[in-house]
């Protein structure tokens, strides 16, 4: 019977050696016929026995079985000896392999393991600095895997390593090592496998490999080489496995970067600085089957890039920075069945990414900026397996409904059926995509068809019916909620420009409401404001999104778009300017023959930004007039001392925003009366309570400092008392100090809480 040893790379297992593990069947084998002919009877008459594992009992040793024939060992310095001296006395051959995780051992002594015999041995301390030359010339028979991960080796161990005849695989990772010499593996003609991973590796010598003709699978992941290093990889005409990953190789991948290897199947390089990949790179490797250049630097794949990597089936380039594919850099990928695209920036998804790869099983695109997927994509033709579109922002549009149709229909997971989620337009946002109904799959523009100028027109759920504009407060909207009854709360106002028969997105500022705040949830009032340098003679649309819940954390959009307005001076606002009047008009007289009796309420609303937001409600009849008689509402707002605002606005848009230093005290009054003096006393306004109204506005940190006053007062009066025993002086002095910043009267309407709720639109800087 024919004997295999085996010595694996195990990723589960506790060790990082690569060698620990006998269970993964995929490495190097050792075949019986590279073993001494009486070891080989002796293994295979161990088997007329049941195996069981060595029970070494000493202080300071614990050793497990978890595989046949294999030990692993904790403890510390001592346990070396306790070790040796069971397995010198055990049945031959009972062990097979040998793990060690000691410590307090900085050097690996002479005649190590003195008459045991092993194929494997692993041996991890973190302090061990240096193998005596003579640790391994007392073992039995020569090792023929060795393990020195975990240490502090800053030289390969040359001369102990030299008697190990036949060794096959080294495992030297997580190390102290700095620089490979011409003669670091003299001796080791026979390894197939070196791990060199997770050193300090920078400088190669040139024929430092040279003495390893039958070498197959090297590993120097996470080290420092550069690309002038990697000459030292010349003569290795027989490696199948080669990982250069996360090292400082930077600069083009190009037809001269690595050595020809005509056997080498396995190839990683990421995680270095490559930016790019050359026409003809790599066109050594005609037998390669794996290339990962994940995590590097790439934005350019040159045509004809793989022309001869035709065995290739797995391609990775996830995380790099590839804006697009063209067909002629994968013409020549014929076998490719897995292609890794994550983490880049392309645009579409288009047949240049399929059409050349007719093996085609595995496409990964999550996390790029895909919006579309382009019309020539032959759909019927895909054979995919996995199609993962994960985080990809789609315009979900007619263009989309073919390749809808064949992903609904196709045998992709569940999983990759929903990576597809829509970005655009608003009102299928974050909708996934197979299940979005053909029918809301539209294009064309989501607005009304356009006119010159003119009433704007109703939208879904909005209608614009009061549109003014003037140079010193901006634009004023009164939209009419058509379905008001229902709670809703704005999310968004739109404001679009209409330039050569096409409309630009000019700004998108967020809008906030609550209907249940509100006086009357069927009229919506907007401002935009001066800031956003709308430009007379202009046209422009605008549109507001409301959001109206539906079911249980769901919400459906409701959208109001005016028509295009073509902003202008209308000729009651130049008239006025020629009046030198501040009246505020709206384009057509609104509220024709409306005649305003009387004020009901007067609401203020103190913004964050130190605003106040004025609310005026009027009581009003409709008369039979046809004259045009427009209703005047005065508002000024004082301070303790003087008049801080006056202004005067059309009674229709009883609305208007302060700015003031607060904190403060203000006065807020509210006059139906045709004209009213810049300078008005207080006591002048409440004559008629109808016709005028006045509010007190306590803001900021003004009541702290009333309270502070008063307390302050109080301890002065204490003292005062204490001091001159005149209890009718504290009283005076008690009663001289006030809370209030103006005279109370009965006529006021006094609201220190308006329930008003802001509308300004902001503007995104």
């Amino acid at each position: 019977m024919a004997m295999t040893t085996t010595f694996a790379p195990n990723e589960n297992t506790s060790s990082s050696s690569s060698l620990s593990s006998p269970s993964a069947l995929s490495a190097t084998t050792v075949e019986n016929d590279d073993i001494p002919k009486d070891i080989s009877h002796a293994s295979s008459s161990s088997f007329d026995t049941v195996w069981e594992c060595p029970n070494i009992t000493k202080v300071g040793v614990e050793c497990s079985c978890d595989f046949p024939y294999t030990l692993r060992c904790t403890g510390d310095r001592t346990a070396l000896q306790a070790i040796s001296e069971h397995l010198k006395h055990s049945r031959p051959n009972t062990i097979s392999l040998l793990d060690l995780t000691v410590t307090g051992i900085s050097v690996l002594p002479a005649r190590f393991l003195e008459d045991v015999a092993l194929h494997g041995l692993v041996i991890s301390t973190g302090e061990l600095k240096r193998v005596h030359e003579n640790a391994f010339i007392a073992l039995a028979r020569p090792l023929q895997a060795l393990g020195l991960p975990n240490n502090l080796l800053d030289s390969v161990p040359t001369i102990a390593l030299s008697y190990l005849i036949g060794l096959d695989r080294l495992d030297l990772s997580h190390n102290k090592l700095k620089t490979l010499k011409a003669d670091s593996f003299k001796g080791l003609s026979n390894l197939t496998y070196l791990d060199l991973c997770d050193n300090l590796l920078s400088q190669l010598s040139p024929q430092v490999f040279l003495v390893l003709p039958v070498l197959r699978s090297l590993r120097m992941r996470g080290n420092r080489l550069s690309v002038s290093a990697l000459s030292a990889l010349r003569g290795l005409k027989r490696l199948e496995e080669l990982d250069l990953s996360n090292n400082l190789l930077l600069g083009p991948m190009g037809p001269n970067l690595l050595p020809q290897m005509p056997r080498l199947y396995f190839l990683n390089v990421s995680e270095n600085s490559l930016v790019n990949v050359q026409q003809g790179a790599l066109m050594g490797f005609r037998n390669l089957t794996y290339l990962s250049l994940s995590h590097n630097q790439i934005d350019v794949l040159e045509d004809h890039s793989f022309k001869h990597l035709s065995t290739l089936t797995r391609l990775d380039l996830a995380n790099n920075c590839i804006v697009a594919v063209s067909s002629a850099s994968l013409a020549h990928l014929e076998k490719l069945t897995m292609l890794d695209l994550t983490h880049n920036f392309l645009r579409s998804l288009t047949a240049d990414l399929v059409v050349p790869l007719k093996s085609l099983q595995d496409l990964r695109l999550d996390d790029n900026d895909i919006t579309i997927v382009a019309s020539d994509v032959p759909t019927t033709k895909l054979h995919l397996k996995r199609l993962s579109l994960a985080d990809n922002p789609f315009n979900c549009d007619c263009t989309l409904l073919e390749f809808a149709n064949w992903l609904s229909n196709s045998s992709l997971t569940e999983e990759d059926k929903s990576s597809v989620v829509c970005a655009t337009p608003p009102a299928l946002e974050n909708g996934i995509l197979t299940q979005v109904s053909p029918g809301s799959l539209l294009c064309g523009e989501p607005t009304p068809p356009m006119m010159t100028r003119g009433v704007p027109v109703v939208g879904e759920q909005l209608s614009l019916k009061e549109f003014h504009y003037d140079e010193s407060t901006g634009v004023n909207l009164l939209w009419h909620v058509e379905q008001c009854a229902e709670r809703y709360t704005c999310d968004s106002l739109i404001v679009y420009e209409t330039v050569d028969d096409s409309e630009v997105q000019l700004e998108s500022s967020s809008l906030h409401c609550d209907s249940r705040m509100m006086r009357d949830p069927c009229i919506l009032s907007v401002s935009i404001p001066v800031s956003l340098h709308l430009q007379l003679g202009h046209k422009y649309r605008y549109c507001v999104v409301l959001l109206v819940p539906i079911a249980y954390d769901d919400v459906s959009l409701g959208l109001g778009c005016s028509d295009v307005i073509v902003l202008e001076k209308t000729q009651q606002e130049q008239q006025q300017q020629q009046d030198d009047s501040h009246l505020v008009t709206s384009t057509q007289p609104p509220f024709f023959g409306t005649f305003y009796s009387r004020i009901t309420g007067v609401h203020v609303n103190v913004s964050d930004q130190g605003n106040l937001h004025v609310d005026v409600a009027l009581s009003a009849k409709m008369t039979e007039t046809t004259e045009k008689s427009p209703c005047r509402l005065s508002i000024v707002v004082f301070n303790a001392i003087t008049v801080v605002h006056r202004q005067t606005l059309n009674c229709s848009s009883a609305f208007v925003t302060v700015e003031v230093s607060l904190p403060g005290c203000y006065m807020v009054c509210a006059s139906l009366d045709e004209h009213i003096e810049a300078v008005v006393a207080v006591s002048d306004l409440l004559g008629d309570h109808e016709r005028s109204r006045c509010v007190e506005v306590v803001q900021g940190h003004q009541l702290n400092v009333i309270f502070i006053t008063l307390a302050v007062a109080l301890v002065i009066c204490i003292i005062t008392l204490l001091l001159i025993l005149r209890g009718y002086n504290l009283g005076r002095r008690h009663s001289a100090i006030q809370a209030q910043c103006f005279l109370p009267t009965q006529e006021f309407e006094i609201t220190h809480k308006a329930h008003y709720i802001k509308l300004l639109a902001t503007t995104k800087v």
